[in-house]
C-alpha cells in the first residue's frame, strides 16, 4: 500500500468509528434519560455511587451502607477500586447526580469501548473489520444496557477490549515494550472486575511464550516485563489494603462473599440451582458466630471461605447438578425466560432490557463461533478473544453464574462476531458481482489484507507463525 492510500484508509476508518462512537453515545443518552433517569440504586450499584461520594468527601474506603445509615466506619474493599475513583472523581467536582454519572460513565467509558473494540478488530483483521467491530459493539444490547446501571461491567469490559488490543499488537511484532503494555493493560481489566487478572494466565502468559521469533531468554525476560509492570501497577492499592485489615486482603474481598453466597441449600436445590442467595453468608457467618461489631472484613471473608468448603464437602454429591446448572445459566440455556425476570429485578433494570440482551445473545454466539472459526482458517490465533470466556467459565464454576458475568467479556464476543459478519458481508458482495461464483461464497483466503479500498494494513499470517 502506497503511503498516499495508506493516509487515505486511515482517515476512512477513523471517520466511520467516529461517527459510530458519536450515535453509540447518543444512543447511550437517550436510554439513559428516558428509560434509566428513575433508576434505584440498590445493591452493588449502591456501594459504587455512594462509596464515591464518600471518598470525594474524604471519608476513604468504608462500607458506605453502614456508614449512610448509622455512622460506622468499617474498612471495606468488596471491589477493586477503579470505578469508584471514577465516580469519586465526579463527586468531588460537585456532579453527584445518578442520572449525571451514567451519563459521563457513557461518554467517558461506554464511548471509549466502542473505539478501543474497533481498533482491535482492526489490528485483527484490518480497517473494514475494526470498523464492523466497532458497530457490532455499538449495537449489540448486553454492551450498550451495561451504560444504564452504575455498576463496573462497562469500565471492566474497556479494560477486556484494551488487552485484547495490545495482546493482538503484540503477537503481530513482539517487543518487550508491547509486553509491558500489555501488563499495564492487564491491570487497568482487573481494576474494573478482579477476576480478569486471570488473563494473565490464560492470554498473556501463552502468547509471550510462543513468541516463535524469540529466543527462549527473551521470553521469560518478557513474561517478567509484563508481570512486573501489572504488579507495579497493582501494588498501591494491594499494599494500602494489606495496612487496613486484620488478615490479608489483596485486590478485592468479593471473592469470599461471592463465594459463599452460591454455595448453601438455596443454590444447590429448587429454583435458584447455580445462582446466588445472600441468605447463604449470613448462614455462614451466624454459624461462625461473627457480626459487624466483632470482625472485621477480612475475618468475615476468612470465615467465609471455611464455613463455603465445609458446605461444599458436605454436599459433594450434590455439586456436578450445580456446576452443570452454572454453565447451562451463563450459556442461557437455564430456563432463561424465568432467569431474565429475576436479573432484572435484582439488578433494577427494566424488564424489556434484560429480554433483548438474552434474544440477542444466541445469535451473536453463533456469529462468535463461525467467526472463531475464520480466524482459525486464515492462520490467526484465537486466544486473546477465546482466553477471556475461559476466564469467566472458571469464575462461574467457583461460584455462581449470572448473565452480569458475562458483561465484561462481551466485547469478545463482538469481536468474533464482527469477523463473521465481515465473511458473510465479502461472501454476498462476491455473490451479487458475479452471481456464478457460488462457491467463492464458501471461501476463506482472507481478503482483509486488500490495499487500497479502505481495509486494513495487515497481511495474513505466515504459514509458519503458531496459531491457537
Amino acid at each position: 500500500m502506497s503511503d498516499v492510500d495508506g493516509d487515505m484508509g486511515s482517515r476512512w476508518f477513523w471517520r466511520w468509528i467516529a461517527i459510530i462512537a458519536g450515535l453509540a453515545f447518543v444512543w447511550q443518552s437517550i436510554f439513559i434519560l428516558i428509560w434509566r433517569r428513575d433508576y434505584y440504586i440498590w445493591g452493588d450499584a449502591y456501594f459504587f455511587y455512594e462509596s464515591g461520594k464518600l471518598l470525594a468527601n474524604g471519608v476513604s474506603w468504608i462500607n458506605p451502607l453502614a456508614y449512610n445509615e448509622t455512622g460506622t466506619i468499617l474498612e471495606a474493599a468488596d471491589h477493586p477500586p477503579l470505578y469508584i475513583l471514577f465516580l469519586g472523581f465526579w463527586s468531588w467536582l460537585g456532579i453527584t447526580g445518578a442520572t449525571a454519572q451514567m451519563l459521563l460513565s457513557s461518554l467517558f467509558i461506554g464511548v471509549p469501548l466502542v473505539v478501543v473494540t474497533g481498533m482491535a478488530g482492526r489490528e485483527i483483521g484490518g480497517r473494514r473489520l475494526g470498523v464492523i467491530a466497532a458497530a457490532t459493539a455499538a449495537i449489540y444490547p448486553n454492551v450498550w444496557v451495561w451504560s444504564g446501571t452504575l455498576l463496573s461491567e462497562p469500565l471492566a469490559a474497556l479494560g477486556l477490549a484494551t488487552v485484547v488490543l495490545f495482546a493482538y499488537r503484540f503477537w503481530h511484532s513482539p517487543s518487550i515494550g508491547g509486553a509491558a503494555v500489555m501488563g499495564a493493560a492487564l491491570t487497568f481489566a482487573a481494576f474494573g472486575r478482579a477476576e480478569l487478572l486471570l488473563l494473565s494466565v490464560v492470554v498473556v502468559t501463552p502468547l509471550i511464550l510462543r513468541a516463535a521469533s524469540w529466543s527462549w531468554m527473551r521470553r521469560i525476560g518478557a513474561l517478567f516485563v509484563a508481570g512486573g509492570v501489572s504488579a507495579a501497577l497493582l501494588m498501591p492499592w494491594v499494599a494500602f489494603n494489606l495496612s487496613r485489615f486484620e488478615e490479608p486482603v489483596y485486590l478485592s474481598a468479593g471473592y469470599e462473599i461471592t463465594l459463599a453466597t452460591s454455595n448453601c441449600d438455596d443454590t444447590y436445590y429448587g429454583e435458584f440451582t447455580g445462582y446466588w442467595s445472600m441468605g447463604c453468608p449470613f448462614q455462614f457467618l451466624d454459624q461462625a458466630g461473627l457480626t459487624l461489631q466483632n470482625s472485621d472484613q477480612s475475618e468475615r471473608s476468612d470465615a467465609l471461605v471455611e464455613e463455603t468448603l465445609e458446605y461444599i464437602g458436605d454436599n459433594i454429591d450434590r455439586l456436578p447438578t450445580v456446576l452443570v446448572a452454572r454453565w447451562a445459566r451463563i450459556t442461557g440455556l437455564w430456563n432463561p425466560v424465568r432467569v431474565v425476570e429475576i436479573e432484572a429485578f435484582l439488578e433494577g433494570r427494566n424488564l424489556w432490557e434484560t429480554r433483548l440482551a438474552q434474544l440477542t445473545w444466541y445469535p451473536m454466539v453463533a456469529l462468535a463461533i463461525a467467526g472463531a472459526v475464520t480466524l482459525r482458517r486464515r492462520r490467526e490465533t484465537i486466544l486473546p478473544l477465546v482466553g477471556p470466556l475461559i476466564v469467566i467459565f472458571i469464575t462461574i464454576t467457583i461460584t455462581f453464574a449470572q448473565n452480569r458475568y458475562r458483561a465484561s467479556v462481551e466485547p469478545a464476543i463482538a469481536l468474533l462476531a464482527a469477523v463473521a459478519i465481515e465473511r458473510l458481508w465479502i461472501g454476498l458482495t462476491r455473490v451479487l458481482n458475479d452471481p456464478e461464483d457460488v462457491a467463492g461464497f464458501a471461501l476463506d483466503n482472507s481478503d482483509t489484507s486488500q490495499a487500497g479500498d479502505g481495509n486494513g494494513e495487515r497481511a495474513p499470517q505466515a504459514e509458519s507463525a503458531p496459531v491457537s
